[in-house]
């Protein structure tokens, strides 16, 4: 009895870690053997790892996974805040080539853990970034393919191509920092004399014939690099889960400066304690020594204001911004 106690025990652990693995390989799209046979290892390591800490609720262990310790720290800090879990036990994706290696797109996962306050949506996508080696980059919740594959395919030519692709990529990670609430990563991404522009929406008084009333009038106010991430630093200890959806994204190559592009995107912003909707506007520069893209300018913008949206019209692009180029920045 004993004996058939312990095969029980054996043969239930055996199933539930079996439940837990996930199995990853590709479709098309590399063909280097060993490279292939490396990275399919280490995003099947990964998707099992994810897995098996969502069932125990845990932390995640990613010690067998070949990933940067960079990558390992922003998944733990998305972990803290959302748990998730794979929908599938196996995923066959095409690999992507990237500017510094590859990406795999359309790992569909599903958030766990949220409470009663979270209102966003629960079915989610990893997209997963590789460096040339095999070793992974980074993971991160991603785009909606149909924006991703409309923005990349309406590259003028193939360097606008490959910067769309580029700018996609930080876009999303961009977007993850504040999930992962990442100041560092932010640091990086904003350039020292980047120009932050917040509106809100006041209530004015209006004279006219001889009654006051109020209408609604959007004010701005302007920080530089330091003021906005001591704020945001502030905005991230105040909350337990801060989560950041974009859509409507339109990716533009500036009509008169090499390397700068404009990114337009609606902003949905969602924590524990406010919630809001808007449009941002960033201006990202390709620096020409091949370096990471930054930004230079971002801006928010309600959406509503008072009863009524925003004008179209008025939100902010290229056309609100002087550029100067220094010569460092045309080195």
């Amino acid at each position: 009895m004993k004996k058939l106690s312990i095969l029980f025990i054996f043969l239930t652990m055996s199933l539930g870690l079996s439940a837990q693995s996930v199995a990853f390989s590709f479709k098309s799209g590399i063909y280097q053997t060993s490279v292939k046979q490396s990275i399919e290892r280490n995003i099947s390591s990964l998707l099992t790892a994810i897995n098996r800490a969502n069932n125990s609720n845990g932390s995640l262990d990613l010690s067998s996974v070949n990933m940067t310790s960079t990558a390992k720290s922003s998944l733990n800090n998305l972990w803290e805040t959302f748990h998730f879990k794979c929908d599938y036990t196996s995923y066959s994706e095409n690999c992507l080539t990237a500017v510094n290696g590859y990406e795999v797109r359309g790992i569909s996962v599903t958030l766990t853990n949220t409470d009663a306050s979270y209102k966003g949506e629960l079915n989610k996508e990893l997209t997963i970034s590789v460096a040339n080696d095999g070793q992974l980059t980074g993971a991160h919740m991603a785009l909606s393919n149909n924006v991703y594959n409309y923005i990349v395919n309406n590259g003028k030519d193939v360097t606008d191509t490959r910067r769309r692709m580029e700018i996609l990529k930080f876009v999303e990670d961009f977007r993850s920092y504040y999930d992962e609430k990442d100041l560092n990563a932010l640091r990086n991404v904003y350039s020292d004399d980047a120009l932050i522009i917040t509106g809100k929406v006041v209530m004015r008084k209006n004279m006219g014939n001889d009654q006051a009333s109020l209408r609604p009038e959007i004010v701005y106010s302007r920080q530089n690099k330091e003021q906005y991430l001591n704020n945001l630093a502030r905005t991230f200890r105040n909350n337990k889960y801060i989560k950041v959806t974009f859509d409507k994204i339109k990716v533009k190559r500036h009509p008169a400066k090499d390397g700068f592009y404009c990114v337009t995107l609606h902003q949905n912003w969602q924590s524990n304690n406010y919630s809001d909707d808007g449009y941002i506007f960033l201006l990202w520069q390709f620096p020409k020594d091949g370096g990471n893209p930054v930004i230079h300018v971002r801006t928010w913008q309600p959406e509503m204001v008072g009863n009524e949206k925003l004008d179209p019209s008025k939100v902010f692009d290229e056309n609100d911004f002087f550029i100067t180029t220094t010569e460092e920045e045309r080195k």
